[in-house]
């Protein structure tokens, strides 16, 4: 083969290798490839944007009727991740924690719950549950007769309004009256071993603020079960919005 012919070749080749690696760069797939704008680009590899600008480094606009940016994953895989705790404003979502608006307490309100068990083997007083606003529930436990639980409530500053009811009316309870006075201890339900194993309560209480201020309302449940060696505590409540302390 003539020396001239040779370079023909060898030309030849590399011309097409170039073709190759830019018809490839061109068609937006692979490392290093082009993105091309309107068409499906693929690769195996992470693609970075890196800078330092006052201003956002990637934008997308999008005056359509779609979205300007959609994010797939795998099942069960994080859609986008961040660094930063900073709250975005204007972010919406339809969960949080996996639960929808609806299951929320909203409106400022608020929802709490607690509960434990206690050993009758010596006198024990222990707070079961704030009720911010309106007071705080206690848990007793002592082993008198046997074993006896019984549930206290301390109220704030406020005289409130108290609506309760029990299961079969077994309600052992010391409030006689529609009101609880302000800073005040009262008993609100006792049981002892032998005479009732269980108990479970309502309450709705509620105050205003001045003759003709805003409404506070409250609703409590607390259930108590006893033995011979335990008390057993728990309870729940629902606080309305506009109330603080105590």
């Amino acid at each position: 083969m003539q020396l001239s012919n040779l370079k023909s070749v060898i030309i030849g080749i590399g011309a097409a290798a170039a073709v190759i690696a830019i018809t490839g760069a061109a068609s937006g797939s692979g490392i290093g490839a082009v993105f091309n704008l309107g068409t499906a680009n693929t690769v195996n590899a992470t693609s970075r944007l890196k800078g330092s600008t006052k201003h956002p480094m990637l934008a997308v606009t999008n005056n359509g009727t779609g979205t300007a940016l959609s994010l797939q994953v795998a099942k069960g895989k994080e859609p986008f991740t961040v660094n930063s705790s900073t709250r975005v404003t204007g972010l919406n979502a339809s969960l949080l924690g996996g639960f929808a608006a609806d299951q929320f307490v909203q409106g400022g309100g608020q929802a709490r719950s607690f509960g434990f068990t206690m050993s009758t083997a010596t006198d024990a007083t222990k707070i079961l549950l704030s009720v911010p606003g309106f007071g705080t529930l206690n848990a007793h436990c002592l082993p008198d007769g046997g074993g006896t639980a019984y549930v206290t409530f301390t109220t704030g500053t406020h005289t409130l309004d108290d609506l309760g009811t029990s299961i079969a009316d077994k309600s052992d309870s010391s409030v006689g009256s529609s009101f609880l006075d302000a800073n005040t201890n009262w008993l609100l339900s006792q049981i002892s071993v032998g005479v009732e194993s269980g108990i479970w309560q309502h309450l709705v209480l509620r105050y205003s603020a001045g003759l003709l201020g805003i409404t506070h309302i409250a609703t409590v449940d607390f259930a108590m079960d006893v033995s011979a060696s335990t008390c057993d505590f728990d309870a729940s409540a629902i606080i309305g919005p506009g109330t603080t302390g105590p």
